[in-house]
């Protein structure tokens, strides 16, 4: 396919002065006007080319708006993985590896794997296999029945010899011989243990040829899965500008790349335009059909591209260029009264944070709610903040000034004694005006920070609610959360299991606004030194 069919050519007045972050929630206006003429041609691929609406069958988009070398500007076009089973589709850039490589090593190791696979199937249907794994399994049966009933009967004596060493009057004789049957019974049980022992041992000698081939055939075929993944994540050499190439596992600290790692759409796209000498201009990715079983899409939105993955590989593929700083990123710049306080005495002192502050310094910025009260009092040592709030959630917070009062209030959050209510504005009307949500989450490994609704490894979680008032489009609520998992609240909002109304201005889960509509109002705490049950307010700003 020739470079011609991957540039659509594009019209557009108003270019951003430098590249914008690709991890920022939305894209520039460039961007966004071919993300939406890339999205009428996606129509004409449903459902010829992929069957968006199925279970799982929505695809991440992604436009690269481009200027080729005489200047004229266009934008590319990818999706992430395969799309309709295929990594090559008429109109859209290829794959950052060899696909004619891959397929030859995947052909040859699939056979390997096959061959192995076979054997292991071969055993397992064994006559031979399956009549020693009952002889065992009849000989265990037979065993704990047979040490049952002795135990048993040992276990009436026992009670009967109690029983007559009761009477004072039993002559040393008669005492003799109630301690000779106890010995008697304890041997009796150390020599039928013994020769259960033997007896299991020689039904299982056979049993153990077959596992032990098992288990040596199993383990080829782990390593050899494990040997062609590598292989695969190999084939992936990332393109810098200039030429400049990488080998995909330099970019991941333990060498092997997550699952999907190289075949994001951002990836192919600024790989496709350094390998071809175009020059980047903006960058825009969106989700288009069904939503994910696990996670929170939307048809047709935007988002940012993933930062476990492409976080670690983008810079590498935009150096020399100007690219902007993500908003969560940039510094905001608070008065030194931030956070005001709310409460203070010797042993806590609780505070209101504004939206934007981190509650703990992050790995870009420091600035935090932790880091000023440490400026604070500087006398603290040791761990102050007792909980967190997002950076875009505002509210009480509370933090201990010494130890003592640190240890007793985490023992109340772990407990879940302590009390809390957050007031939110949701996307949306609810259906009841009260009411409560359980979803287990889990952190998207694929995504940090993003959370997803796991059922078979996410930790269970709780959301009480009420509704405050709505407008007929949106509807204030009262939450009162009973566990304290990482963006429960907002996920318990936006996901059709929970809510189905993301909370306004919610970036992650919902759609952008001025600012995230969540504020934790109300903290209520035992007071560590005074036991008395205290109650911290904060106004609502939206």
């Amino acid at each position: 396919m020739g470079n011609t069919a991957l540039f659509t050519p594009l019209n557009f007045d108003a270019l951003p002065q430098c590249f914008p972050s690709p991890f920022d929630v939305l894209p520039h206006a460039v961007a966004q006007y071919a993300a939406e003429s890339l999205k009428t041609r996606l129509q004409a691929l449903c459902p010829k080319q992929h069957q968006f609406d199925a279970a799982d069958g929505g695809k991440i988009f992604g436009v690269l708006v481009v200027k080729d070398a005489s200047g004229s500007m266009g934008y590319l076009a990818a999706y992430s993985g395969m799309l309709g089973g295929q990594w090559f589709v008429d109109g859209f850039v290829p794959p950052v590896f060899d696909v004619a490589e891959r397929e030859v090593l995947l052909v040859r190791a699939e056979q390997e794997i096959a061959a192995l696979t076979s054997r292991i199937q071969q055993i397992e249907a064994d006559p031979g296999y399956h009549a020693s794994l009952a002889d065992v399994q009849n000989n265990q049966t037979e065993s704990d029945q047979q040490l049952a009933a002795l135990l048993h009967a040992q276990k009436e004596r026992k009670r009967h010899r109690h029983a007559l060493r009761q009477n004072e009057s039993l002559a040393k004789q008669q005492l003799d011989l109630l301690a000779d049957q106890s010995r008697k019974d304890k041997f009796a049980l150390k020599a039928v243990k013994n020769d259960l022992q033997l007896k299991y041992e020689r039904f299982a000698a056979p049993l153990k040829k077959y596992q032990d081939q098992l288990t040596l055939l199993k383990k080829q075929r782990k390593k050899m899965s494990g040997k062609l993944q590598k292989q695969v994540f190999e084939g992936y050499e990332i393109t810098g500008p200039e030429g400049t190439v990488k080998p995909l596992s330099q970019f991941f600290k333990d060498g092997l790349p997550p699952s999907g790692a190289g075949d994001c759409a951002a990836t192919k796209l600024i790989q496709y335009a350094n390998k071809n000498a175009y020059v980047p201009v903006a960058l825009a990715e969106f989700w288009w059909g069904a939503a994910p079983a696990a996670a929170l899409r939307v048809h047709g939105r935007y988002y940012p591209s993933c930062r476990s993955r492409c976080r670690k590989i983008l810079p590498f593929m935009l150096q020399g260029l100007h690219v902007t700083v993500p908003l969560h990123e940039q510094p905001v710049d608070f008065s030194s009264e931030v956070p005001l306080t709310l409460y203070e005495d010797e042993d806590i002192v609780v505070v209101d944070k504004p939206a934007g502050l981190l509650s703990v310094p992050g790995k870009v910025l420091t600035d935090s709610v932790e880091e000023r009260l440490r400026a604070r009092y500087p006398e603290v040592t040791g761990v102050m903040l007792l909980h967190r709030l997002d950076q875009a959630t505002s509210g009480v917070m509370i933090a201990a000034r010494n130890a003592s009062a640190y240890k007793h209030l985490q023992h109340q959050f772990q407990d879940r004694t302590v009390s809390k209510q957050y007031i939110a504005v949701l996307d949306g009307v609810l259906k009841q005006e009260q009411g409560e949500v359980t979803l287990p989450l889990r952190i998207d490994i694929y995504d940090r920070p993003r959370q997803i609704v796991c059922r078979e490894r996410g930790k269970p979680s709780l959301t009480k609610y009420s509704v405050i008032s709505s407008d007929g489009k949106t509807t204030r609520v009262a939450f009162f959360p009973h566990t304290g998992r990482t963006h429960q609240l907002r996920v318990h909002a936006a996901h059709p299991d929970g809510l189905d109304c993301p909370i306004v201005g919610d970036e992650l889960y919902g759609r952008t606004a001025e600012r995230l509509h969540l504020h934790a109002a109300e903290l209520t705490v035992t007071h560590p030194v005074t036991n008395v049950r205290m109650t911290f307010c904060s106004e609502v700003g939206f």
